[in-house]
């Protein structure tokens, strides 16, 4: 059974943030420490990026990555195929995004 604080992160409503292409996501610089703070929070980040991946690879449907800038921006990132590594989110075009900067995922 899914503790509380883990049904909070479920239920919660899509971000707002400003959108940025592929393209734009290639020359900024990500937030350097982990911006999730607790366990339950990380589990949540690994289960909806697993859940992405599977949906981007059988479907190619897009899903939303938001992401924190090391200036605390936070910005969605859209693509229609990622890749779960060991400390990175890969996207399409090849582009890693470092899993401590990915604050949610839009599925």
């Amino acid at each position: 059974m899914l503790q509380p604080a883990v049904l909070w992160v479920l239920n919660t409503p899509a971000m707002k943030a400003r959108r940025i292409s592929l393209d734009e996501i290639r020359n900024v610089q990500f937030a350097a420490e982990d911006v999730l703070s607790s366990f339950e929070e990380k589990f949540e980040r690994e289960h909806k990026l697993k859940t992405a991946m599977a949906l981007t690879n059988a479907d190619h449907e897009e899903i939303s990555l938001y992401v924190r800038l090391a200036d605390g921006e936070v910005v969605e990132l859209v693509s229609d195929l990622i890749d779960l590594e060991e400390d990175y989110v890969e996207v399409r075009g090849g582009f890693g995004i470092p899993l401590r900067a990915i604050v949610d995922v839009g599925v």
